[in-house]
């Protein structure tokens, strides 16, 4: 998997997450530093296991990816 760079510059990005789960809503603010932390989508069981992969070399422990409850997503812009 390559990373892509998106096309607004070398970063850093923030990213607003909105977590829709009925019982536990909330708003999720994320800010990626690294252009290396920026992957393509794969929507498939081996996507999740390359996803999960990737973030186990990164962080150097055993993850589990757990889903967001039908999440929306956007990247901020800074004016």
């Amino acid at each position: 998997m390559s990373h892509i760079i998106p096309a607004h510059g070398t970063g850093p990005w923030r990213i607003l997450i909105l977590d829709r789960d009925p019982q536990d809503p909330k708003w999720i603010m994320a800010t990626v530093t690294l252009p290396s932390d920026v992957r393509p989508a794969v929507l498939d069981a081996a996507g999740d296991q390359a996803a999960a992969a990737w973030v186990s070399g990164l962080t150097g422990r055993r993850v589990v990816l757990v889903p967001i409850h039908d999440a929306l997503s956007w990247r901020v812009d800074e004016r």
